[in-house]
């Protein structure tokens, strides 16, 4: 849970700074503000699948648990994934910055 609302709070950051640029910065911004934009998107959508992850899997655990099933209680596959898939959005965004700082 503590993934999605990163995620989806630098997506919320990006989509701001997003619309900020495009209104007030010139048309020259336009075409990277779109691209932000749509980085941004895909950066909510993917928080909001982490979210009901987790909050599907704290469900299905807290069953298990109740009826006194043997494990396995954890999931060791998804949050590298989800670790992946962020430490990505973050490197895009820094050499993104890096890139249009240097123009």
């Amino acid at each position: 849970m503590n993934m999605s609302v990163t995620t989806g709070s630098i997506a919320a950051a990006l989509l701001g700074v997003a619309g900020h640029a495009h209104k007030h910065w010139g048309s020259d911004f336009t075409s990277r503000a779109i691209t932000v934009r749509v980085l941004a998107l895909v950066m909510l959508l993917i928080s909001v699948f982490m979210a009901v992850y987790a909050a599907v899997n704290f469900k299905r655990r807290g069953d298990m648990l109740l009826q006194k099933l043997d494990g396995p209680y954890d999931n060791r596959v998804l949050p590298v994934i989800l670790t992946v898939v962020l430490m990505t959005f973050l490197s895009i965004v820094f050499v993104g910055s890096i890139a249009s700082y240097e123009q």
